[in-house]
């Protein structure tokens, strides 16, 4: 499955874009991803992805989201996080 939502936070109405990692090839990330973003194993063999950032790498396990605002900013949840935090417009 790959999907990308557009997601609205609870509190307000500003629209966010999201996209789950759930091990695609790179040529089906979105291009935000693709640009900002590289695959790697950890020590243990697991998949990940490295997400550069002024503060520091930040890592993203099969099943996270990566979720992008509209100023470019990337945050990364867990699924439970995701849906506790936003909604899903279809």
């Amino acid at each position: 499955m790959n999907k990308t939502l557009v997601l609205e936070p609870l509190p307000n109405n500003a629209a966010l874009v999201a996209w789950q990692f759930v091990g695609q090839p790179f040529q089906e990330w979105p291009s935000w991803v693709q640009s900002t973003c590289s695959l790697q194993k950890d020590a243990e063999g697991k998949f990940e992805l490295r997400h550069a950032r002024r503060s520091g790498t930040q890592i993203v396990y099969l099943g996270e989201w990566l979720v992008r605002d509209l100023d470019g900013g990337v945050d990364f949840y867990t699924d439970a996080e995701i849906w506790a935090r936003f909604t899903a417009r279809r």
